[in-house]
């Protein structure tokens, strides 16, 4: 059987070799180095390294903290922050009239770059706070806690969420 007049063995040759094509494209993608362009799988974004630890530093101290109040080792705490770590550089600033010009400073590492010369870095404000442990239904520890954690941080109350654990 003939259709536009192609024979049976090389529409067999074309699919073949369309399929290894087709293989071969995806083994690209595969092994390809990603480059940090594509966003990830999840659709979550990503938090930088310094947002992360300054994260676990709050969540380790409140731990702490309400190990003391409650007896137990056995609290979980998740910290939730508003955004990344913000990083504010040092520059010199002139207004002419109503336009404001910025000249950031730079200063040359060892290696021959350029880089600019950091003033300060800005943690996140903390969004919220939930605790999990022993004792979190009892009024007393929960309002030891929230004191607490609410004088430390300087958040108010109404962001702390704590429940007791069995």
């Amino acid at each position: 059987m003939k259709i536009s007049g192609l024979s049976e063995r090389k529409k067999l040759l074309f699919l073949i070799l369309l399929g290894a094509v087709g293989v071969l494209l995806v083994l690209c993608g595969f092994f390809a180095p990603n480059d940090g362009k594509n966003a990830e799988i999840s659709g979550k974004e990503e938090i930088s390294s310094p947002t992360m630890e300054y994260i676990e530093s709050v969540e380790n101290k409140i731990r702490s903290i309400t190990e003391k109040i409650t007896g137990s080792t056995d609290v979980s705490v998740i910290v939730s922050a508003e955004s990344g770590t913000e990083y504010v550089y040092v520059s010199n600033e002139e207004a002419d009239g109503e336009a404001l010009s910025r000249e950031y400073i730079t200063v040359k590492n060892e290696s021959g770059r350029y880089e600019l010369v950091l003033a300060k870095e800005v943690y996140p404000e903390i969004k919220g706070i939930s605790i999990a442990c022993p004792g979190g239904d009892d009024s007393k520890i929960k309002l030891k806690i929230l004191e607490a954690i609410s004088v430390a941080l300087g958040i108010s109350k109404n962001r702390i969420c704590i429940v007791g654990t069995k």
